[in-house]
Formats: C-alpha cells, sequence, structure tokens
C-alpha cells in the first residue's frame, strides 16, 4: 500500500494530489483484493500476472488477463468484488484510485491489453481524460504511462507549469537524480520541468502525470 490512511505520521496518507492510491497486491487463489473508499472514484488496475474476475453488484462477470488494464468508474451506488481468478496461482496486481473530477459520470469498465513490446523502452499513455492513443478514458487531468525497461534505457518526460508526477518503481532498479529506486519504491515530484530517470537493472514503472 503506497499511501496508509491508517498512519498518521504519513505525510501522503490522502495521497498525492488527485492520486488516492496506489496498491500492489498479490492475491492468493479466490482471495478478494483490497476493498477501496466507498466514495466515487476511478480504479485503473493493471495485473501484471495472473488473472482477476470482477464482479459488479448486478452479478455481471468480467475476466481480466496479464497484460491488461482495465479503468472501473464507480460511484457510492456502484459496488463491485474482485477476486483472483486462478484455483491454484497467486496474481500480481497493481491498482491505483483516482478522484473524479467532479463531473457527472455513468459507472461503467473499459478495458484494454498493452503488449510488453508496445511499452519497450517508451513511455505508453495507458489512460487519460481523453483517451489518447488509445488508451483508457478516464474522468480527471491524469494521464498513466507504462514503461518495461532494459539496462540503460534513459527516459525523459516534460512536465508542464503546475503539473506534477509520482513515479512507482513495478520492478527492478532505476537513478533518478542522485536518488536510486527499487522495487516498490515512488516518489512524488512537484516544481520540476521534467522527470528523468534511467534503468540500472531491467525494470518497469508506472508514471502519473497529475495536475
Amino acid at each position: 500500500m503506497t499511501f496508509d490512511p491508517e498512519n498518521a505520521a504519513d505525510p501522503f496518507r490522502r495521497g498525492f494530489r488527485t492520486l488516492e492510491a496506489l496498491n500492489e497486491e498479490a492475491p492468493s487463489p479466490e482471495m478478494n483484493l483490497h476493498p477501496h473508499s466507498s466514495d466515487d472514484s476511478e480504479i485503473v488496475t493493471y495485473v501484471r500476472e495472473g488473472t482477476l474476475i470482477n464482479q459488479d453488484w448486478a452479478g455481471g462477470l468480467g475476466r481480466i488477463g496479464a497484460g491488461e488494464f482495465q479503468r472501473m468508474s464507480t460511484t457510492r451506488e456502484y459496488r463491485h468484488r474482485v477476486i483472483n481468478g486462478s484455483l491454484l496461482n497467486p496474481a500480481h496486481v497493481f491498482q491505483s484510485c483516482i478522484t473524479p473530477d467532479g463531473t457527472k459520470f455513468e459507472p461503467g469498465t473499459e478495458q484494454k491489453r498493452f503488449p510488453v513490446a508496445d511499452r519497450q523502452g517508451i513511455l505508453r499513455i495507458v489512460a487519460s481524460p481523453d483517451g489518447r492513443s488509445g488508451s483508457l478514458r478516464i474522468h480527471q487531468d491524469v494521464q498513466m504511462y507504462s514503461s518495461v525497461l532494459l539496462v540503460g534505457c534513459h527516459l525523459i518526460h516534460d512536465l508542464a507549469p503546475g503539473r506534477a508526477a509520482w513515479l512507482h518503481i513495478v520492478k527492478g532498479r532505476v537513478s533518478l537524480q542522485e536518488y536510486f529506486l527499487g522495487t516498490g519504491d515512488a516518489v512524488g515530484l512537484e516544481r520540476e520541468e521534467a522527470v528523468a530517470f534511467m534503468a540500472q537493472i531491467p525494470s518497469e514503472i508506472l508514471l502519473f502525470n497529475l495536475a
């Protein structure tokens, strides 16, 4: 759990800007994922390994496989349950919750596969407010990127004035300025012109560009 709302000493216990939560989970077979806030939320789920089954309040079932990203727009009236869809194997999942922009929206889901080959060595946009470049469409001024990096790959992401970034290391080790970040580490950046980082070993990251 990147942001711990129960830890009063955590300066990010309420999240970072509109990024409310970013949870890494490895649910055992048929185990539920951690429940999210009961408020309206935009939930983006990345299944890195395994399979998830999503059951909505009406009894509808959906499957999310490895390499797929799902956007779920939820409201107080729209409830769902997410479990590991395997009887034998654990899953490896990253689930982010984003505060919606306040406009009225209908609850629903959208799901797309972004193969590793399409994320290798670039920042592949996987979610955005306008669905640009085939990304998932979310109800907030946030761009979410995924990248798989070979050793020595150096990426730069420009930030417009007033924007911030949250960089999460899914796996590996990257250098950022004078810092080194390993698996599970994350950093928030404000008042910067760009985010620049380099893979020290084969790595995978998630990057959020936030208003």
